[in-house]
């Protein structure tokens, strides 16, 4: 399973029938939680493309590498 390059710490707990995501987001330096009853990852786990924390970092990085080559 592919993940997010910006994903710090990322790990599921579980109380009774409810499971809690708890990961940290590089992009924004925020640590946040999901909370779902059935397994079902935050996105930076399952499709982390489609992040828009991700496409803008993304961005921003491949901009700065262009300045550099041209």
């Amino acid at each position: 399973m592919r993940r997010c390059p910006y994903l710090e710490e990322y790990f599921k707990e579980t109380h009774a029938m409810l499971r809690v995501y708890r990961f940290d987001c590089h992009v924004d330096r925020r640590s946040k939680r999901k909370y779902a009853l059935r397994d079902s990852p935050p996105i930076c786990v399952r499709n982390f493309e489609d992040c828009p924390l991700y496409q803008a970092e993304k961005r921003r990085e491949d901009q700065t590498i262009m300045r550099y080559t041209d």
